[in-house]
């Protein structure tokens, strides 16, 4: 039998079954076979002798449309990502307004630009939004959401909300997802807002510089987001979730301190069933490297909290790795000092790269768990595996060719996104990607993306 694509003797890499040495074939958009090296013929042929093939990567946390629009994101970004091997992303969309109302224009804007597959996690940000619930799972297909703690009492003004998002519109949603029958996600940004607001100028309220203030660095960011009032929020919010036998469904986003990694584990053994979510950029910088362009809320942290990162990651306290990718131009993104620059830099097209280099290449984690918690273990919190995040014969072939020994620097040349700057700009990264196929179909290779815009389509939930 000849295929329509098969990339042959490749070392294959699943968290299930280790790696081992196969040819992977796809007809039309799924896996057709796996057999033993040099086996299998096809229409189209790619020799992956001496190189890995892992499942696509998966990045669950983008900010598509944020600054510059979804149409423009959706065809820039998803191009990019295919340079660093991420052949599906989630992407946080937040609204004052009606989904009901505005998800059409939405879809429409994301469906003729995507070239990978998407799936979209709505922000809940008033009681409307929690008795559009129902509508949202059942008719858009769409089943994870988030809670944004750091717009806790400045939601009505930032988004002309009927609500402060206080503990009983909280515990109103939450009772609202617990009760759908399909299963459901809920992502939660944790920052107790009480804290981080005494500690300096409300951030997410517009606020001018004074034209006299010293300049203040990356310490005054650090200082103003302390890591206690991230553990504290995430512990308290899940443990409300608890109480609605909820804590399954609970992904807490972007754990950026090794005290909320530890409390994650002490949750874990007391049998909490909290799923953690870190991001490249604390397992890959420090506060100490940082500058304007890498304004991120939560903040970079220390070396020791790095380190930690890296622990609970390996030991599986930490499941999930995301990017918190944001398109911005460095213009638009460096204000006058660290504060008052744009928070959110561009990194899904490193995400893979980057765990590769500084966790396999560096002895931090094992090139299978570095599968898991960049594609494997992210479908599973977000309902999409194994149709994503696996290499079965009957599953999406997302596939992801990686030359383990390849060293780039990063540049946003090479990257190819619409912002034109890089946080790990000049960064030497060992492990990249040398083809990515979505649902069958070789969207980049040689250095070239050669992928259909449009190709992508949105991953209606429950699969």
């Amino acid at each position: 039998m000849t295929h329509d694509l098969v990339i042959a003797n490749g070392t294959v890499v699943t968290p299930e079954l280790g790696a081992f040495n196969a040819d992977v074939a796809a007809d039309g958009d799924e896996i057709a076979a796996i057999a033993s090296p040099g086996t299998l013929s096809g229409d189209r042929v790619i020799d992956a002798e001496g190189k890995h093939v892992l499942p696509g990567a998966i990045d669950p946390h983008t900010h598509h449309g944020i600054y510059r629009g979804l149409e423009a994101d959706a065809e820039t970004e998803s191009r990019s990502d295919l340079v660093g091997g991420v052949t599906t992303i989630g992407n946080y969309f937040r609204r004052g307004g009606s989904y009901e109302e505005i998800m059409d224009g939405y879809f429409a804007e994301a469906e003729p630009n995507y070239y990978h597959d998407y799936f979209f996690s709505l922000g809940l940000l008033s009681f409307e939004h929690i008795e559009e619930i129902p509508y949202i799972v059942e008719e858009l297909g769409i089943t994870s959401f988030k809670w944004y703690k750091n717009y806790k009492d400045v939601a009505p003004e930032k988004f002309g909300t009927d609500s402060e998002m206080h503990d009983d519109w909280a515990d109103a949603f939450i009772q609202a997802l617990a009760a759908q029958d399909a299963p459901t996600t809920l992502g939660h940004h944790s920052e107790n807002m009480e804290i981080t607001s005494a500690l300096g100028d409300n951030p997410y309220l517009d606020s001018a510089v004074d034209e006299d203030q010293e300049y203040r660095g990356y310490d005054v960011l650090v200082d103003q987001f302390p890591d206690y009032a991230e553990t504290q929020s995430m512990t308290a919010s899940g443990s409300l979730a608890r109480q609605h036998g909820y804590d399954d469904s609970f992904y807490a986003v972007h754990v950026s301190a090794g005290r909320t990694a530890d409390e994650l584990a002490m949750l874990h053994d007391a049998g909490w069933e909290i799923t953690g979510e870190t991001c490249t950029h604390y397992l890959a910088l420090t506060a100490e490297e940082c500058d304007e362009r890498h304004n991120v809320n939560p903040p970079v942290r220390s070396k020791a909290d790095q380190e930690t990162l890296w622990k609970r990651v390996a030991d599986g306290t930490i499941s999930c790795i995301g990017t918190d990718h944001c398109a911005n131009l460095r213009d638009d993104k460096v204000g006058e000092d660290v504060p008052d620059s744009l928070p959110g830099f561009p990194s899904s097209a490193t995400m893979l790269p980057l765990i590769l280099s500084e966790g396999v290449h560096e002895g931090r984690i094992s090139l299978e768990r570095a599968v898991e918690v960049t594609s494997t273990n992210t479908a599973k919190a977000f309902n999409i595996y194994p149709k994503k995040g696996s290499i079965q014969v009957g599953t999406d072939a997302d596939l992801t060719v990686v030359d383990l020994d390849e060293t780039k620097t990063v540049t946003p040349e090479l990257l190819r996104s619409g912002a034109d700057y890089s946080p790990y700009e000049g960064r030497e990264v060992t492990g990249w990607p040398t083809h990515t196929v979505v649902r069958g179909q070789v969207a980049y290779e040689d250095g070239e993306v050669v992928g259909e815009r449009g190709f992508g389509t949105h991953i209606d939930r429950p699969i």
